[in-house]
């Protein structure tokens, strides 16, 4: 990873895991209502959920950088660290096609629980609404052009684009 790929990883991390969740803080002191029970229920199952979301979101990133050869911080044409040059399809790649906003959905979800205001819910579903926009228009068809085999084959396997399928007996 050179130096402009990790001012990359730093930049988003912060975006991700500093500003929106003090944007989510804000709201949720400023507008305190409780969507569930008070106590440390509430604090633990956040906790879990974040813990779960952040740990896909490391092991999602690391198999695009070692296997992959790339990163995660591409947008379009907007290309912050090198696109990859191998599909991917293994690790949390075999569970969900978009584990890392899988991640980043639950972080944010453990967040709202943490704090426990409604109006936090927001954020999570705003953000699983730009990551499907962003996996149908941007990600997918790049992945088509530059694998069409491999993409095809993964997408018969793995045809869950966010969440996790329960595997049959």
């Amino acid at each position: 990873m050179n130096f402009k790929d990790l001012l990359a990883y730093i930049f988003g991390s912060a975006v991700l895991f500093l500003a929106v969740p003090s944007v989510m803080i804000y709201l949720g002191v400023n507008y305190p209502y409780d969507f569930m029970p008070i106590g440390l229920t509430s604090s633990i199952f956040g906790a879990i959920c974040s813990a779960v979301g952040l740990f896909f979101v490391i092991w999602s990133n690391y198999e695009l950088i070692k296997k992959g050869h790339g990163g995660a911080v591409i947008l379009g044409n907007v290309k912050l660290t090198k696109q990859t040059d191998r599909l991917v399809t293994e690790g949390p790649y075999s569970l969900c096609r978009n584990p890392m906003h899988m991640g980043i959905v639950l972080f944010y979800l453990g967040l709202c629980c943490a704090i426990n205001s409604l109006i936090t819910l927001v954020i999570p579903c705003l953000f699983l609404i730009f990551a499907q926009i962003v996996a149908v228009y941007i990600d997918e068809p790049r992945l088509k052009r530059d694998f069409p085999e491999e993409y095809s084959q993964w997408v018969q396997k793995v045809p869950q684009r966010f969440w996790p399928k329960p595997k049959k007996g």
